[in-house]
C-alpha cells in the first residue's frame, strides 16, 4: 500500500497553462528580479493558478522541462498542502508539487517558479521542502524578497547522500512577499533512471500588529502605569 506521501492529488492544478522551453545550464538570466543563480522563466500564458493554504497566496507560476522522460509542464500539478510526516513541520501550510519526473536514460532538468504572498499581517519566517527522489537526483531552490535580487534563503535535498530527503531553514529576513526559484534535476546512473514524484514546500510566520494595534497596545500599557501609581497615591 502506498504511503501518503506517495499517494497522487487528483486534485493538483496543472501547470501546462504556461508556455514550455528547453532550458540549458547556464542560460540567459531573468533580469530584474531574481539573482544571477536563476534562469530566465518562460513567457506565462495566462491563467496562471491561484493556490490558497491557509493565511498563504502562491501564484505567478513558471515552469520549464529540458530533455527527459518526456515530462511537459501540462504533466505537473500543483496543490493546496499542510505539513505532515515526513515534512520536516506539522501544520505549517504550502504548496504540493507533483509530476512523474524522470531522467530516462540521460538526465533531466526542470525550473519552476512562483510568487507567494502571506496575508493578515503574517511574515514569512522560515521555508522546509520534502521530496522523494530516487539515485539520482536533488533539488536547489532559493528564495528572494518578492521584485528584488535580494536572496534570504536557500533549500536543498538530495539522493544521494542517502536521508537528506528534508531541508528546513530560518530565513535571514522576515517578509510579506517572496519569489521562489526551484531548480529539479534528475541523472541516470547505470543501474537505473532517477525518479520523483513528489515535493512539498512549506512556510511558518510570524505575525506583526498593525500600527493601529501597536497604538492600542501602546495606549492600554500607560493606562495600566497610571493605573499602578494611582493605587501607590492612595
Amino acid at each position: 500500500m502506498a504511503s501518503r506521501t506517495d499517494q497522487i492529488d487528483n486534485s493538483a492544478v496543472g501547470l501546462g497553462a504556461f508556455h514550455e522551453e528547453a532550458v540549458h545550464r547556464g542560460g540567459p538570466l531573468w533580469p530584474g528580479s531574481l539573482a544571477s543563480q536563476a534562469r530566465r522563466p518562460p513567457t506565462q500564458s495566462p491563467p496562471s493558478p491561484t493556490i490558497v493554504s491557509g493565511d498563504l497566496t502562491f501564484n505567478n507560476f513558471t515552469c520549464s522541462v529540458s530533455p527527459g522522460a518526456s515530462l511537459g509542464c501540462a504533466n505537473i500539478g500543483v496543490s493546496e498542502h499542510t505539513s505532515a510526516p515526513p515534512d520536516a513541520t506539522t501544520g505549517d501550510s504550502g504548496i504540493r508539487i507533483q509530476g512523474a519526473f524522470n531522467s530516462g536514460t540521460t538526465s533531466e532538468d526542470v525550473i519552476i517558479t512562483y510568487t507567494a504572498t502571506a496575508s493578515g499581517g503574517q511574515l514569512f519566517h522560515d521555508a522546509s521542502m520534502y521530496f522523494n527522489g530516487t539515485v539520482t537526483s536533488s533539488i536547489s531552490e532559493d528564495i528572494f524578497i518578492h521584485g528584488t535580487s535580494t536572496k534570504i534563503g536557500h533549500l536543498e535535498v538530495s539522493n544521494p547522500p542517502a536521508n537528506n530527503f528534508i531541508d528546513d531553514i530560518l530565513l535571514s529576513q522576515d517578509v510579506a512577499s517572496i519569489d521562489v526559484v526551484k531548480d529539479i534535476g534528475l541523472n541516470y546512473t547505470t543501474y537505473s533512471a532517477a525518479t520523483i514524484s513528489i515535493v512539498d514546500q512549506n512556510f511558518s510566520q510570524t505575525y506583526v500588529p498593525e500600527p493601529a494595534s501597536l497604538t492600542l497596545f501602546g495606549s492600554a500599557l500607560v493606562g495600566l502605569g497610571l493605573l499602578g501609581r494611582r493605587r501607590k497615591i492612595v
